[in-house]
């Protein structure tokens, strides 16, 4: 006698093809478990390789800035130097512009918002931005902080 299947009966048969059936039903849960966990774990990969790329950028100096020229044209980098002069404020562009001195060499640099403390002269900086050959477009701006820590003595 044949198995049919009506709903959720099994019609007297062979026990085989219901088990096998069964078996089939078992496993499905199974197959949704493990593309949602491949899904998460793709998902997890993709945000640790987005985050540890973009922080890690190449700092580089005036001197390295210059030297490698269009390599870094229009790639976001970290400059570091000392800032030279005094900063001036351009009323056609909305931005303090001002030279960043190191490795031999100067960049001249455009910041849009307001200096940070501890900007002035000979202050050690780090702006980030992108380099056209001409002017480093600084789109964040940090000022080192020149105090130098000591150990407080303890007098007994």
């Amino acid at each position: 006698m044949a198995t049919t299947l009506r709903g959720d009966q099994a019609v007297a048969g062979n026990g085989a093809a219901v088990q096998q059936l069964a078996r089939r039903g078992a496993r499905l849960p199974q197959r949704r478990f493990a593309v949602g966990g491949l899904v998460i774990v793709v998902a997890v990969v993709y945000l640790v390789v987005a985050s540890f790329s973009s922080a890690v950028q190449s700092v580089v100096s005036p001197g390295q800035l210059v030297k490698r020229g269009p390599g870094l044209y229009g790639q976001t980098v970290r400059l570091q130097g000392s800032v030279v002069g005094t900063a001036a404020y351009s009323k056609t562009t909305l931005a303090h512009v001002f030279r960043v001195a190191g490795g031999h060499a100067a960049v001249l640099v455009s910041y849009g918002s307001d200096l940070p403390g501890g900007f002035k002269t000979g202050a050690s900086v780090e702006a980030q931005g992108t380099y056209n050959g001409h002017l480093f477009t600084a789109t964040t701006l940090t000022a080192k902080c020149p105090t130098k820590y000591q150990a407080v003595s303890s007098k007994q």
